[in-house]
């Protein structure tokens, strides 16, 4: 199945237009994480400015599967 992980405030969305493959739930959250270190790793400052985003993991019909609030992966 393919996921798309949206990051998402109260007040903006960037949409993630490629997606990955993953193979259950449990693959896509380790990508999820993945994603997540990867985008700290390339934007250093945002992984101190995170208040009130979160990664949301949608299917290919907008549903939402999971989401993880950036706060606490910082923290």
């Amino acid at each position: 199945m393919r996921i798309y992980f949206n990051l998402v405030d109260s007040a903006e969305q960037i949409l993630d237009p490629q997606g990955v493959e993953v193979v259950d739930l449990d693959h896509a959250y380790t990508e999820a994480e993945t994603a997540i270190a990867e985008l700290f790793q390339e934007q250093s400052s945002m992984a101190h400015d995170v208040s009130g985003w979160r990664l949301e993991a949608v299917d290919a019909s907008g549903a939402l599967l999971f989401s993880i609030n950036l706060d606490s992966v910082v923290d």
